[in-house]
């Protein structure tokens, strides 16, 4: 008998908060005002038991700082026993410390590295020894393993001051001097597309966005989002919410841990988002007042410019823009 064509899975990816600790308090994040927690792992597998049906792929990431975890090479490892790859996002501090568990993991397929995260504006030094830390990091991944690495820089603004905009070149600078690469970052760089540093390494950059939690202007009805399109996203006590912007479960659909994940997605709330999109309506408050879904509106994927850098998609219009498999490196 022929094998049965494998069944598409619902969503492209699900992020999953296991923490919503963080050893930083970068002006970037949404602040949080939740109780601060680890997520366990006996209920971290009985979300992936219920959500392995539904995706190939979960993001480790909404708030906090998933390196923070003191089981996390147990996490991963259930990720790889139900047949799961795992992109995982991170400020970058703690690479070192988990070097060994990060590298060991099959299952992890990428990691994005928020480098819009270091704020220390007047030291230099500071930022050579937070780089250099990465750079270590990758130097021991990339001969070892298949894992991708997405540095980001979403820290784009109309109005960056004079000192942000002096850290953000600087970075670049650094980026251009360790990659040797032969043409300055500075002037080659779009927003929604990606640049090749390295064999399995990448910058992407894009612009500040404002979190939808708290008061915001209303941004109209007219629009779109992938939320509940292509992912969902699951806080560290098991809600479930659209996407992983609503950092503060605003608009909470169900809680995974009480209910299947089918049950919340037939929601009327869930359900009635799902509509609107679907007609280029937005009708939850929250999402009204969402800058990010303002992306799907204006891609700017830039124009080919001088020299050699390679631009490859950076998986803009993605929550994270981590699950896009475009960022691989062209044969």
């Amino acid at each position: 008998m022929a094998p049965r064509p494998a069944r598409l899975k619902t969503f492209k990816k699900i992020y999953i908060e296991i923490t919503n600790r963080c050893n930083l308090s970068c002006s970037f994040c949404q602040p949080g005002s939740r109780s601060g927690a680890f997520m366990q792992p006996s209920a971290f597998e009985e979300i992936l038991r219920k959500i392995t049906a539904s995706t190939g792929y979960v993001s480790l990431h909404v708030l906090g700082e998933p390196l923070l975890h003191p089981d996390l090479g147990v996490l991963l490892g259930k990720c790889h026993d139900h047949g799961l790859m795992v992109n995982l996002t991170t400020n970058g501090t703690l690479l070192s410390r988990n070097r060994s568990v990060l590298l060991e993991q099959s299952g992890l397929r990428q990691i994005n590295i928020s480098l819009h995260s270091f704020e220390q504006q007047d030291c230099e030094s500071a930022l050579d020894s937070y780089l250099g830390r990465i750079f270590a990091f990758i130097a021991a991944a990339v001969p070892a393993t298949t894992l991708l690495v997405n540095l980001r820089m979403w820290n784009l603004k109309q109005t960056a001051t004079p000192e942000e905009q002096v850290l953000s070149s600087l970075v670049l600078r650094r980026l251009e001097r360790h990659f040797g690469l032969p043409v300055p970052l500075i002037a080659d760089i779009p927003t929604g597309r990606g640049i090749i540093l390295a064999p399995q390494v990448f910058l992407s950059r894009e612009c500040n966005f404002t979190w939808p939690h708290g008061p915001a202007p209303d941004l109209g009805a007219h629009g779109y989002c992938r939320g509940l399109r292509d992912h969902v996203a699951i806080l560290v006590d098991g809600t479930v919410v659209p996407c992983c912007l609503d950092a503060e479960g605003d608009i909470p659909l169900g809680n995974i841990l009480h209910s299947s994940l089918a049950e919340i997605l037939a929601g009327p709330r869930a359900a009635a988002i799902r509509a609107g999109f679907a007609r280029q309506r937005v009708i939850d408050p929250v999402c009204r007042r969402c800058t990010y879904r303002q992306r799907f509106r204006h891609n700017n994927s830039g124009k080919p410019g001088a020299g050699s850098i390679k631009r490859v998609s950076s998986g803009e219009g993605n929550c994270a823009g981590d699950e896009n498999k475009s960022l691989q490196l062209p044969a």
